[in-house]
């Protein structure tokens, strides 16, 4: 509830190109929010807000100013675990604002059946659908498209088993 708020304040308050390049600072920082340097950075009580939001825009490279106060709240309501799930929440946002979205596939598959498989849910959603492949050793492909909710296997086990149900059926 309280990254909706945080997320929702956020996006009222930027117009379309802010949002994009407010979305990629707070993905930078999204990124690096897990090392344990950054960690004892934004909580270190040597620090005060303004040096730290110092470090967070040049780590950002940006210089907005909605961005520097939308991280000063940030800091100041020690919120900084929710960056990653706000980065979330602004990705939903700039992927529906330019219809375009991401998701990877597992398993073993040809360029051509990635794009191939891209064509496919690009046509279904009326959307643009780049797909990134994360090689994995299993027997057949899994598709997944988080933003879309989009979730679906091929599995060779699955496909044979499917294929002799169909068989017996048929007899």
């Amino acid at each position: 509830m309280i990254v909706e708020k945080y997320s929702k304040a956020l996006i009222q308050s930027l117009n379309e190109d802010e949002l994009v390049k407010v979305y990629e600072a707070v993905a930078k920082i999204a990124l690096i929010s897990k090392d344990p340097k950054f960690i004892l950075l934004v909580k270190s009580p040597l620090l005060n807000i303004d040096e730290k939001i110092k470090i967070l825009a040049e780590i950002a490279d940006c210089k907005n100013p909605k961005f520097i106060n939308f991280m000063k709240i940030i800091l100041e309501n020690k919120r900084i675990d929710s960056l990653k799930d706000i980065h979330k929440r602004l990705y939903a946002k700039v992927s529906e604002i330019k219809n375009t979205y991401a998701g990877f596939v597992e398993g073993k598959i040809s360029n051509e059946t990635l794009q191939a498989l891209e064509d496919k849910l690009a046509k279904k959603f009326d959307a643009t659908i780049k797909l990134y492949l994360k090689e994995k050793d299993i027997n057949g492909i899994k598709v997944f498209v988080d933003v879309l909710n989009v979730e679906f296997a091929l599995v060779e086990e699955r496909i044979k088993q499917d294929l002799i149900t169909q068989i017996l059926k048929a007899i």
